[in-house]
């Protein structure tokens, strides 16, 4: 693919490119799904192809096709010549060293036949239906991604990477008086570390403490929220807020605060794109800037945002390594880079989970949420639902509760986190494009309807 890229560029600039990038993938996306105690589908898409990013007097053209060719090249050419020019584009990244990032490859997993990930489909299934005879019906899916790419510039930049992750979710569902509902999940880089049959035994255990759920009152409630629940509310609500585009258009409500206190003194957050084993990690970024880890808030105060060579360049700073182009099936040759979190790390404290449950007098442990979205993004208000919970009483878990929502501001409950777990979980949020590695939160007085 590297020469494929060289080949674009020579092209570009013989047609009249004063300066080019092109990207390439080559991405493989298989997905075997589970629905009422059976595989239902099983479905493979192999997407691959170029796209090339033409600069003249800072007019820019952006086209793509599944091969390089001449009139892809034109087109490119013909339509930054065809535009108003940008003010603000700074051009590309210069070539950096990136390093090799341990264990975000593996041969075995590249390799793995589809019937081999439909007998691990089938290993996650019997393992919750085989838990306890109360579960009556599950359904989830096991999904691989093997991304390659290659990308160049005009300033030469020339770079390659290759990832591979498989991750599979399976949503248990029991039955007593009523019924009961739980969710497991598990992801790796690696063939050998994945697990199939915890995710199984996961769900079913937390469908099975589900049974007989009680309803709770609305009100004022201390709230800890397990590494599922946790990364869930901070891909979906911190995310965007240390995004450098979304602080650039004053969606972030983080915009104008850096160097200010914005969180409790005891969290500790970085975007981590070169974490070894990390399910997002690249050695590279989308535009060939090495990934690294970026220190975002420390000791509760914020002191940076991620970047692309883009809006660093608007924002006086340097690219973190964060100019990705993710598609449905990966890093994607028909998009422009922007920027994106990769790994977004919470640092673990030293609590154990009952240690952060035993001053609560009545309170909310929440394993699951879902349905989580900001509602006025510019402020941080959210809203989300409980998937799995249980009431807390006394320091002690007392049974599981119905769904509850929770509208709520989330520099509020930044600046009321009261305690961090030791043990932390990597997670890939529902929907997400990135990964969140976090341990248990506890929050304090969370508004519960």
């Amino acid at each position: 693919m590297l020469a494929k890229v060289q080949r674009a560029l020579e092209l570009a600039e013989k047609l009249g490119a004063e300066e080019a990038e092109a990207f390439a993938s080559d991405n493989l996306a298989v997905t075997i799904r589970i629905a009422s105690n059976r595989i239902v589908e099983t479905k493979q898409v192999q997407d691959s192809g170029i796209g090339l990013c033409a600069a003249i007097k800072k007019k820019i053209g952006f086209s793509s096709d599944n091969e390089l060719t001449q009139e892809l090249v034109r087109r490119s050419i013909s339509i930054a010549r065809a535009r108003p020019p940008n003010p603000k584009f700074n051009g590309f990244p210069s070539p950096r060293k990136a390093s090799k990032v341990a264990d975000i490859y593996d041969p075995n997993l590249a390799a793995i036949s589809r019937s081999r990930i439909v007998e691990l489909a089938e290993e996650m299934l019997q393992a919750a239906l085989d838990f306890d005879n109360r579960i009556i019906e599950a359904s989830g899916a096991i999904n691989l991604v093997v991304e390659r790419c290659a990308v160049a510039n005009t300033n030469g930049v020339q770079a390659v990477d290759a990832t591979t992750k498989i991750f599979g979710h399976l949503t248990a569902e029991s039955q007593g008086l009523e019924r009961g509902e739980g969710q497991g999940w598990m992801g790796s880089n690696a063939l050998k570390n994945f697990r199939p049959t915890l995710i199984g035994e996961e769900a079913a255990e937390f469908a099975i403490k589900s049974l007989m759920a009680r309803r709770v009152q609305p009100g004022s409630y201390d709230v800890v929220l397990e590494p599922n629940a946790a990364a869930e509310l901070l891909y979906h609500v911190l995310s965007y807020a240390i995004n450098g585009k979304d602080a650039y258009e004053k969606i972030s409500y983080f915009s104008s605060r850096l160097g200010q206190t914005v969180a409790s003194e005891s969290l500790n957050v970085a975007d981590w794109g070169n974490m070894p084993s990390g399910l997002y990690s690249k050695t590279i970024d989308d535009e060939g800037s090495p990934t690294q880890k970026t220190s975002l808030i420390e000791k509760g105060k914020l002191i940076g945002f991620i970047y692309d060579w883009y809006y660093g360049g608007l924002a006086g700073r340097k690219s973190t390594g964060n100019g990705f182009r993710l598609g449905d099936f990966g890093r994607s040759y028909q998009l422009s880079p922007t920027p994106y979190i990769s790994n977004l790390v919470v640092q673990p404290g030293k609590s154990e989970l009952e240690e952060l449950m035993e001053d609560i007098r009545t309170g909310l442990l929440l394993s699951r949420i879902w349905y989580t979205y900001p509602i006025t993004p510019q402020v941080g208000d959210f809203s989300t639902t409980s998937r799995c919970g249980f009431l807390i009483s006394r320091g002690e878990v007392n049974g599981a509760i119905k769904q509850v929502r929770i509208h709520e501001n989330l520099p509020r409950l930044l600046k009321r986190l009261d305690g961090i777990g030791k043990e932390a979980r990597q997670i890939i949020p529902w929907g997400a494009s990135a990964a969140v590695c976090t341990p248990a939160l506890k929050f304090r007085g969370v508004r519960v309807s």
